[in-house]
Formats: C-alpha cells, structure tokens, sequence
C-alpha cells in the first residue's frame, strides 16, 4: 500500500508481541507492542494472525473496538461473525484472504463482509488493495475455495514453471536462462 502511495508510512502502525515479527516492517511504518494503541490511533484495523491467536487477540482489543472502527481479519478459517462475546455487537468485521504474490503486487484476494460491514466499507477495502492485485468480494462459503484455489494453486504454478525449465535445460539451455523464461511464460 506505501509503494503505490495508497496510504503514506506514518499512517500504518504494527503491532506484534515481539520485535522478530516486527523487524520487516522497518521502512513500511510505525511499529508497537500494544494492540490497544493500534485501535486508539486506527480506524481500520487487520488483524493478521495465526487463526489459535485470533481469539485472544479479539478479547484483548473488545473493550476498544467502536462503532467508526473496520476489523479486517486474514486469520485462516473463521467467519466475518465472530462470536458474539468476541467483539461488540455491530462492530464492521470484513474477513479477507490473499495470496503470496500480493507481495509483488500480482495477488488474488477475495473478502467476505460480516452482516454490520456496509457498502462503504466493502468498497474502502477494495480500493486499498486493488493495487496489491486482483480483490474481489465474495460469499463467505467461497473463502476456503479461495484459499485452495490461489493460495495453493501458486505452489502448483510454481512446480510447472520449474518443470518447463528442467525440459529447457535438458535439451541444452542454461537453468538461468531457462528459469527466467519460463516464468515470464507464466505471467
């Protein structure tokens, strides 16, 4: 979102329990230890953690969520409607799927929105990470389709493209040479 100038550095604040997780994020933005402070200074808000956290994640954070703020989770599994001791009643909860290659701004994501999430918030969603490749919105049942389908299927490309190059280099190619045209062949 920095590079295509969607949102500028100083608006992003991370937050993870340790600085190993937070170490990446050098240039990218700001960094804490505090999710609270996160919501206090946020209004839309991901949540990217391993789907065993996300609960305790959700109760610690409850008491800050209010009604101006957008909860974007990319925990695996789950539902936009968490329980409903999980987050205040109402709360704009969106659940959001990539893929790898969003890192190269070539992914495939897809959202489901929760019953409080509206049109505004699908549609902020969408046109922030737009530029991090393709983002459509779906069901909620497509979720895990989505996840087999783009998030697996990049593993499947990648063992083509790297069997096109073995054939390549076979008949006499060299493997640089062969790897670099195979996988422009697969763009």
């Amino acid at each position: 979102l920095v590079p295509q100038g969607k949102v500028p550095a100083s608006s992003i604040l991370a937050s993870a329990p340790s600085d190993k997780n937070l170490d990446a994020w050098g240039g990218a933005g700001r960094t804490t230890h505090c999710n609270l402070e996160v919501l206090q200074e946020s209004t839309l808000v991901f949540l990217a953690t391993k789907p065993h956290i996300l609960p305790g994640v959700l109760q610690e954070i409850r008491p800050a969520v209010g009604p101006h703020h957008i909860i974007v989770s990319l925990a695996a599994g789950g539902s936009p409607q968490p329980a409903p001791p999980l987050l205040p009643a109402g709360t704009k909860v969106l659940r959001l799927m990539p893929n790898l290659p969003c890192v190269v701004q070539a992914g495939a994501m897809v959202f489901a929105r929760g019953s409080a999430a509206g049109d505004g918030e699908a549609a902020l969603l969408k046109s922030l990470l737009s530029s991090c490749g393709l983002c459509e919105e779906v069901p909620e049942s497509y979720i895990n389709i989505h996840t087999g389908l783009s998030g697996s299927g990049v593993a499947y490309v990648y063992l083509f493209a790297e069997a096109l190059a073995e054939g390549a280099v076979k008949m006499g190619m060299p493997g640089g040479l062969a790897s670099r045209i195979a996988a422009q062949t697969l763009l």
